[in-house]
């Protein structure tokens, strides 16, 4: 992933500092890592990706790394960016090859309204 720097200066409350500061020394990254791995996170679906539209055993292997990266706290803002998109793209695939069971659930549901209007 390409990255672009852009700096801003940004005042957080007193409280707000020193979570960042006692976080970033419990897991040994610096603040600005820290913030950016929280605006990655923030921004979520809203990253756009130029992956191959097919989901590849290789993208479940890459996914699989970096979310081992992520639990270990060793996963950089780039990675997060590409982690979502992952995600996403994952998310996408077991959908359409294994949709959720929503005839179940439609008929649960019309049986709950067909209960409430009985009584």
């Amino acid at each position: 992933a390409r990255l672009i720097r852009m700096k801003y200066e940004v005042d957080f409350p007193p409280e707000v500092d020193q979570r960042l500061t006692a976080q970033a020394s419990a897991t040994g990254q610096d603040v600005v890592h820290l913030i950016q791995i929280a605006v990655v996170r923030f921004m979520g679906d809203e990253v756009g990706s130029s992956m191959p539209s097919a989901w590849l055993p290789e993208q479940q292997d890459r996914r699989c790394l970096l979310i081992d990266r992520d639990i270990a706290g060793s996963i950089t803002a780039a990675e997060l960016v590409e982690l979502a998109e992952l995600d996403r793209r994952a998310n996408e695939h077991f959908d359409e090859i294994a949709p959720p069971p929503l005839d179940g659930a439609r008929r649960l549901h019309q049986k709950l309204l067909q209960s409430r209007g009985h009584q």
